[in-house]
C-alpha cells in the first residue's frame, strides 16, 4: 500500500500509522471533538524518540486499533520539539505520550507506550466511561482545574537566602553516584545544569579547604563527564552523546542524538577543562564539535535538532557507517535549541583558541534574528522552511542569554541592543506583575485545552534570572536587578521539592546574592584591547561578566559606568561598590581581580 502524504512524521520504518486520521493541534480538532460528541486522542511524539518509532509500528499499525481511532476518537498528534508548551502540560512521563481527553482538553487518562494488546482493551474502555459517566467526568474536571487554580493562587514569592544554593547543592550531591558518576539511578540522564553547578560550586572559596576550593565537588562533575565519554552514551565513532543510558554505568544508551544535550554537555567539558588543562577533557570538546559540525550544521548557519535512534546503525563501526543510509537528521531549525549551541560554541572559541567558532556562533545567532523572530513580537519556536510559533518564553530567554554570550565574547554591543530588546520583550508579555517570575507563554497564548493557564517553569526562569542579573552588571539599569530578584523569590518557597532538578536556580541565585566581577575593557579593537579581552575571559572566577566598549561609539554605555573613555585600551575591575584603577596590561588582571575579591571579601 502506498504512504499517504502527510504532515506528521512516523517512524522511518515500515508502519501503517499513518492511516489514522491524524489532525494538528488547533481549533478545528477540538470542534469536531465537540460537534461529533468524541474524546481526543493525543498522541505526543518527538521525531527522534525511539518509543514514538515502535509505537507507529505496533499498535498504530495494528489493523484494529486504527479502525477503532478513526471510528470514535478525534485523534490529534503532536510533535514535542516544536510544541514544548503543549507537552509541558500533557505529558504522561516520556514519550511517546498517549492522552486521552475531552473534548475541552481536559485528561481522561494517560500512559506512554501503549502495546498493541493493551491498547485495544484501552480504546474502547475510555470510549465508553467518557460517554455513560458524563456526570462523574465533569466533576472530575471541574475538580481539577479548582486544583491547579487553587495551587497557582498559593503561590507567594519569599525572600532569597544564601542556604538555597547550600540546599540545592546538597541535593546534587547526595544523588552522585559514586562508582559510575551521574545522578540517580538507572536510567541515567546527563543533567548538563547539575555537572554545570558541581564546577561553579567548585570555583567558589570553601574556607575549609586548603585550597580554598572543594575538590570533592571537582571529581564529581570530572567523574561524570569522563565516565559518561568512555561508556556507551558517548559515540566513540562518530563523535557526540545520546541522549542517555538504560543502566547505571552508562551501558545501552538510547542512540537518538539531541541538539540540546550535546551543547549542554558541550558547555560542561569546557568548564571542566578551564580548570583542570586536561588535554583528555580538550578531546571530548573536540569531538563534540566535529560531531556538531559534520552532522548538525547547515550551510546557511543554523544548527538542525537531532539525530534519529538507530542501534543497529551506532553499534557498527564508522566504515561500515559509510556504506548505509544515516539515521534520520531533523532539519528544522529549533530557536532555544540554536542559541545553546551558539552559547556552547562562543564558550568554545575562546577555551580552545578556536575563532572560527566564534564565527559560527554569531551565523547561527543572526540566521534566528533575520529569519526567526518578528519585530517587535521576538522569535519563533522554529523555522522549518518559514519561522513557526510565536510566544514562547524559551525562545526569547535561551536567545537573550546567547546574545550577551555573544556581546561578552565577540565584542559587539549590537548583540547587548539585541538582548535588551527581547529583555523588554519578557518585561511587556511575560513577566507576572503581581506574583514575580515569567510565563513560558505570552499573554496572547492560545487557551485550547489547558493552554489556557499559564505555566512557570522553574528552569526556563532561572535563565530569565540569569539574564536580568547580568544585564544589571552590563548596564546599571536598576530595573533589570529588581527583575531577577522578584524571578528567583517567586520559586523560592517551592524549589526544594525539584531536588536536583533546580541546580540551574540554585546557581542562579548564588550568583544574584553575590559579587560579581565585572570587566569592563575600554578599547577600539587593536592588539592591546584584544589581550585584555582574552585576559578577561579566561579569568578563573565563579561568575563574571565581560563587555568591550568603543570609547566614542559606546560613550553613552560608558557614562551609564561611570567610567572614563581614556586611557584606552584599559580594563576596569568592579566588584559591588568597588572599582578598579585602569590595568593597561593582561597579565595583571588576574591578580588586580583577586585581590579585590579578598578586599571585599573581608569588609
Amino acid at each position: 500500500m502506498a504512504k499517504r502524504k502527510t504532515a506528521f512524521h512516523f517512524s522511518p520504518r515500515p508502519n501503517r500509522a499513518a492511516e489514522i486520521r491524524w489532525r494538528s493541534w488547533g481549533p478545528q480538532a477540538f470542534q469536531a471533538a465537540k460537534r461529533e460528541d468524541k474524546p481526543i486522542l493525543l498522541s505526543l511524539s518527538a521525531v527522534w524518540c525511539h518509543w514514538c518509532h515502535v509505537m507507529d509500528e505496533t499498535s498504530y499499525s495494528d489493523e484494529q486499533v486504527i479502525s477503532f481511532i478513526n471510528d470514535h476518537y478525534v485523534p490529534v498528534r503532536v510533535d514535542n520539539d516544536q510544541r514544548p508548551d503543549i507537552n509541558s502540560r500533557y505529558n504522561m512521563g516520556g514519550w511517546p505520550t498517549t492522552a486521552f481527553l475531552t473534548p475541552d482538553g481536559e485528561v481522561l487518562a494517560g500512559a506512554t507506550y501503549v502495546p498493541p494488546d493493551q491498547m485495544q482493551q484501552v480504546l474502547p474502555q475510555v470510549a465508553e466511561y467518557y460517554k455513560t459517566n458524563r456526570e462523574e467526568v465533569a466533576r472530575k474536571v471541574a475538580e481539577m482545574r479548582e486544583r491547579r487554580a487553587a495551587v497557582a493562587a498559593s503561590a507567594r514569592p519569599s525572600p532569597l537566602a544564601p542556604d538555597i544554593f547550600d540546599n540545592v547543592l546538597r541535593a546534587v550531591t547526595e544523588a552522585y553516584d559514586p562508582v559510575f558518576g551521574g545522578f540517580g539511578e538507572a536510567p541515567k540522564f546527563p543533567h548538563a545544569d547539575a555537572i554545570d553547578l558541581l564546577l561553579y560550586a567548585h570555583r567558589r572559596r570553601t574556607d575549609g579547604h586548603p585550597s580554598g576550593r572543594d575538590p570533592d565537588l571537582l571529581h564529581m562533575a570530572r567523574k561524570t563527564l569522563e565516565s559518561m565519554a568512555r561508556g556507551g552514551v558517548f559515540d566513540q565513532e562518530w563523535g557526540g552523546f545520546f541522549r542517555y543510558a538504560t543502566h547505571r554505568d552508562w551501558s545501552e544508551p538510547h542512540y537518538e542524538k539531541m541538539l540540546e544535550d550535546n551543547t549542554g554537555l558541550l558547555a560542561n567539558v569546557l568548564r571542566l577543562y578551564q580548570v583542570t588543562k586536561d588535554e583528555s577533557h580538550r578531546q571530548i570538546a573536540e569531538r563534540v564539535i566535529a560531531y556538531l559540525e559534520a552532522k548538525l550544521r547547515d550551510k546557511r548557519g543554523f544548527f538542525y535538532g537531532s539525530q534519529d535512534a538507530d542501534e543497529e546503525f551506532y553499534k557498527l563501526p564508522a566504515a561500515e557507517r559509510e556504506t548505509r543510509q544515516e539515521p534520520y537528521i531533523d532539519p528544522t531549525c529549533y530557536t532555544s535549541w540554536n542559541a545553546m549551541a551558539a552559547s556552547a560554541y562562543l564558550e568554545a572559541s575562546w577555551t580552545l583558541d578556536r575563532p572560527e567558532l566564534k564565527d559560527a556562533a554569531v551565523a547561527a545567532l543572526d540566521f534566528a534574528w533575520e529569519n526567526s523572530r518578528e519585530p517587535g513580537r521576538g522569535m519563533y519556536r522554529f523555522n522549518d522552511g518559514r519561522p513557526r510559533m510565536l510566544g514562547l518564553l524559551g525562545d526569547q530567554a535561551h536567545t537573550a542569554r546567547a546574545l550577551l554570550d555573544a556581546h561578552q565574547v565577540a565584542a559587539d554591543s549590537t548583540y547587548l541592543e539585541r538582548a535588551e530588546e527581547l529583555a523588554q520583550l519578557l518585561l511587556d508579555r511575560f513577566f507576572d506583575k503581581e506574583a514575580g517570575g515569567f510565563f513560558d507563554a505570552w499573554d496572547d497564548n492560545e487557551t485550547l485545552g489547558r493552554l489556557g493557564e499559564r505555566q512557570k517553569s522553574l528552569q526556563e526562569n532561572a535563565v530569565c534570572a540569569e539574564i536580568f542579573t547580568r544585564l544589571h552588571h552590563l548596564t546599571r539599569n536598576e530595573t533589570y536587578r529588581e527583575t531577577a530578584e522578584a524571578t528567583l523569590e517567586a520559586f523560592a518557597p517551592g524549589y526544594h521539592v525539584l531536588g536536583y532538578f533546580a541546580a540551574g536556580y540554585g546557581k542562579a541565585v548564588d550568583v544574584f546574592l553575590n559579587h560579581v566581577a565585572e570587566v569592563t575593557i575600554v578599547g577600539s579593537g587593536d592588539a592591546g584591547t584584544n589581550a585584555l579581552h582574552r585576559a578577561a575571559l579566561a579569568l578563573d572566577v565563579p561568575a563574571r561578566v565581560v563587555q568591550v566598549l568603543h570609547p566614542e561609539k559606546d560613550a553613552a554605555r560608558l557614562e551609564a559606568l561611570s567610567l572614563p573613555p581614556q586611557p584606552a585600551p584599559a580594563a576596569y575591575v568592579c566588584l559591588g561598590t568597588m572599582c578598579s584603577a585602569p590595568v593597561r596590561k593582561p597579565e595583571d588582571l588576574s591578580e588586580t581581580t583577586t585581590e579585590m575579591a579578598k578586599t571585599v571579601s573581608s569588609m
